[in-house]
């Protein structure tokens, strides 16, 4: 009986362990189930955007060519940090502390901005001036080589980290501040596209912890790129612009180069694009959005969704179409932007005469509708016939807008192609008609810009001293420009018409640097030696333009380069974060949500934050993204090298 008893207790714990053994599941079952149950969900709802913020990068530097404005200075730490920059090449080293000690060079600070999204080579404006307390009196005519910018770390202690930037140019001051007799004004000023990106700062998506698995990342990569794709130079045919990294945790993306002025926009276009929905869910919601677009308060978000969705869909171009012919401002901008990087054939036309005519009369959109004519439809005849008419307008911003894209299209094109003045600047002399008009570039590139060239004269007793050793002084029989030579050497001098152009010319001939024209351009407008002849033969003095790009001083367009007043709030409340040993994250009140389905905007964020921007970077929906400032960067605390800050 024992024996019976002791059989059925092994039977029956044999049959209970049998019971609990897991059935092994199949693999691409489980993750079929995964994707199906994020059927309906937009790619926002499973990722959040990652590396959007702007890395602020910097250097302790030497600035050559002073000309006896420079200093001595005592020890400091900025010293250390130049003497051991110099020290590191050999032939430097021998020269480092007696280079350091002239009175023809000074220490300085320099730092600029590496927006999301660039690429190695990238140019940007450097800005330069003197560290407090420093004894030098100017850097007029100062020159910058092969300095070195880095992202300031700290944790135990100071710390570089990679070199992201190299600087080179001469130093170009502000005139508005010299005009203004600033104490700061011969202290500080820009190498204007003097900074290189040593270090592309890529974006990515960080899928949410919760949704994490290979089949979610595999289908957010196919969808993306579905949508997406783009040209790499030096390889033919097109790239991918989303990869599945990270055991299934990210997905890299790619910009595409129609987005590279606008990255802010192509994240919030993938961040829309579905992740999985049928033919009767797509087309119920092109339908819903068909009519969100016709409205003015939800168009801007309803032409996004239709941009994500793609011009392959024909419900989607009918929609945008119907919104280009809408009498509202708002809902025909929206549509015509959505229209422009969709660069459907048969919609050119149409799209480019909007964009164009928002860019002639409505300051708000003007920024937004020059930018995108600048990068979309490149191969659109429509479109630079529109840019090359604004060339004309009374508008300043208008002209120098239309100027700026034509050339973002093509550096060459006929009526704006200029000249390589001794790798100073880029010349352009336009005969487009419209008034007489000279602008100045502070920004971006080295530029001067003369709107009909052969109508700016100089009038008057010209006496101007674009340096110490440059002057352009009026004679009885023109304009004479001379260089006085150092030491010995010879002084050799120009004469000339009284012509702008030919004054232009020739200090470059005599060695003249870009500083050196802005300072003559803006000492002869603001002396009242500048002048033009109108169409009607009266004359007028000439006006003179300073960075006039649409955008560049106020705009309620959202634009990726405007960058840097969001920065310096950022920092400013980091700082206050650390004071107050929170942990710190430098993006969780701007992508705090009280409600998911809501938008988030600049605006929002400013009335809770107590900021206030004039022009700052878009918008995006989702939760706080990983803001390293690099991909293999570790996650120490930013730090500056200005004191005063």
């Amino acid at each position: 009986m024992r024996s019976v008893t002791t059989l059925i207790l092994i039977l029956a714990t044999l049959l209970a362990v049998g019971c609990s053994k897991k059935v092994p599941q199949d693999p691409y079952k489980e993750q079929q189930r995964k994707v199906l149950m994020n059927k309906g969900r937009l790619v926002q709802d499973l990722a959040r955007p990652a590396n959007v913020h702007a890395a602020k990068i910097e250097s302790a530097t030497l600035v050559r060519g002073l000309r006896g404005t420079g200093a001595d200075e005592p020890p400091s730490s900025y010293q250390q940090l130049v003497l051991n920059d110099l020290s590191r090449d050999i032939e430097k080293k021998r020269t480092a502390k007696s280079e350091i000690a002239s009175l023809n060079t000074a220490i300085v600070l320099l730092e600029t901005i590496v927006p999301p999204g660039a690429r190695k080579g990238d140019r940007l404006d450097a800005k330069i001036k003197l560290p407090p307390g420093s004894e030098a009196s100017s850097i007029q005519n100062g020159y910058v080589e092969d300095a070195e910018m880095y992202q300031y770390m700290t944790a135990d202690i100071i710390r570089r980290g990679y070199v992201l930037g190299v600087a080179n140019g001469f130093v170009t001051l502000d005139p508005n501040l010299i005009e203004n007799n600033s104490p700061i004004a011969y202290k500080e000023g820009k190498i204007i596209g003097g900074a290189v990106v040593a270090r592309s700062r890529p974006i990515w998506l960080e899928i949410k912890e919760d949704e994490r698995s290979a089949g979610v990342a595999q289908r957010i990569e196919d969808v993306i790129n579905k949508r997406f794709s783009y040209t790499k130079p030096g390889y033919a045919g097109k790239k991918k612009v989303a990869e599945a990294k990270a055991g299934a945790a990210r997905i890299n993306l790619e910009v595409p180069e129609e987005y590279r002025d606008n990255v802010i926009r192509y994240v919030n276009v993938v961040l829309a694009i579905s992740f999985y929905e049928t033919a009767d869910e797509l087309n119920e919601r092109v339908d819903r959005l068909a009519q969100q677009l016709l409205e003015p308060e939800s168009s801007e978000f309803a032409s996004l969704q239709l941009e994500a969705i793609g011009s392959s869909n024909a419900k989607v171009l009918d929609a945008i179409r119907r919104g280009l012919d809408s009498p509202n401002d708002a809902v025909r901008f929206n549509s015509a932007i959505t229209s422009a990087y969709f660069n459907v054939r048969q919609d050119r036309q149409k799209t480019a005469k909007i964009l164009a005519e928002f860019a002639r009369t409505n300051a708000t959109y003007r920024p937004a509708a020059l930018a995108t004519l600048g990068v979309s439809m490149k191969t659109s005849f429509d479109v630079d016939s529109e840019l090359r008419k604004l060339l004309s307008e009374q508008n300043i911003e208008t002209r120098y807008g239309a100027f700026r894209a034509l050339w973002t299209r093509n550096p060459t094109d006929y009526m704006i192609q200029g000249e390589n003045m001794a790798d100073q600047f880029s010349y352009h002399c336009l005969n487009c008609g419209g008034s007489p008009y000279v602008h100045v570039s502070e920004s971006s590139r080295p530029e001067i810009v003369l709107f009909n060239s052969d109508a700016i004269y100089l009038q008057g007793a010209v006496e101007i001293e674009a340096n110490p050793r440059l002057t352009i002084r009026a004679d009885e029989d023109g304009i004479v420009v001379k260089e006085y030579a150092a030491g010995d050497g010879i002084d050799e001098q120009r004469r000339v018409s009284y012509k702008v152009d030919d004054v232009v010319r020739a200090i470059v001939e005599l060695g003249g640097t870009y500083p050196d024209v802005v300072s003559f351009l803006t000492q002869a407008k603001t002396k009242k030696f500048l002048y033009a002849t109108s169409d009607s033969g009266q004359t007028t003095e000439c006006p003179l333009a300073i960075d006039a790009l649409p955008g560049a001083k106020v705009s309620s367009f959202k634009r990726i380069r405007d960058v840097e007043a969001v920065v310096k709030r950022e920092e400013a409340r980091e700082k206050a974060e650390r004071k107050a040993k929170k942990e710190p994250s430098m993006w969780s009140s701007w992508f705090k949500k009280k409600d998911e389905s809501s938008e988030f905007n600049l605006d929002e964020f400013d009335a809770v934050n107590g900021g206030d921007v004039e022009s700052a970077t878009g918008t995006f929906d989702g939760e706080t993204p990983d803001v390293s400032s690099n991909d293999d960067s570790d996650r120490s605390e930013e730090f500056s090298l200005n004191e005063d800050e």
